[in-house]
């Protein structure tokens, strides 16, 4: 982080904006819906990312989300009450969690990511999070709780230390490490895939930063 910018391998993002309003580029998906409720709280930010391919994006992130915030009652349709379904997340009840929405462009449709801040470090190996555009087209996230020096792994005493990104097949494609400055793997994809996942390693990376 210098000056407010984030940058790893080839992306870039241009100086992260805090407490976006309501007079940004932003005009539907989740983040509008719920986003009175944070506007003078200090707990949202915003940025774009760029990589060397000429991709730009536009990533919203709203910290510490409430859980009566998530809940949607009993909409099928809902893509949050789908995923946690899906991915057998349980009952959602929770104070602090990270909600982020990323546009690839100017009238896509936002991919979504929600982590619980607060499982991910009281029950790391049982919980499980999510970046998706639909019920067919996402990624789980899992926590990273194993750290390897000098050659060995063994857990850590501290939860979470960062997260695992697998796609819907369940292979392993991105990870980032949270700990000191933290640090992004990337698997060897498509560069569309690739930007994709560098957008939601960039959120969580300067949601540590922030929150």
């Amino acid at each position: 982080m210098i000056n407010q910018r984030l940058s790893f391998g080839e992306f870039t993002t241009a100086k992260v904006k805090r407490s976006w309003t309501k007079g940004s580029s932003m005009q539907m998906g989740f983040m509008d819906v719920i986003w009175t409720s944070y506007e003078k709280k200090k707990q949202t930010f915003n940025f774009q990312l760029s990589d060397a391919a000429g991709n730009i994006s536009d990533v919203y992130c709203i910290t510490k989300l409430q859980s009566q915030d998530l809940n949607f009652g009993s909409n099928p349709n809902n893509l949050f009450n789908i995923m946690t379904d899906l991915l057998k997340m349980g009952g959602y009840k929770s104070d602090n969690t990270f909600g982020v929405e990323i546009y690839r462009g100017k009238d896509e449709k936002p991919w979504q990511m929600f982590i619980d801040n607060i499982s991910t470090q009281a029950d790391p190996n049982n919980y499980t999070g999510f970046l998706a555009l639909s019920p067919s087209e996402y990624y789980s996230i899992t926590p990273v709780t194993k750290m390897e020096v000098n050659g060995k792994s063994g857990n850590t005493l501290l939860g979470s230390i960062g997260f695992e990104f697998k796609d819907a097949k369940g292979n392993a494609v991105a990870a980032v490490s949270t700990l000191d400055n933290g640090m992004v793997f990337l698997g060897k994809t498509t560069t569309e895939e690739r930007f994709l996942l560098a957008n939601a390693c960039a959120a969580l990376l300067l949601q540590e930063v922030i929150d």
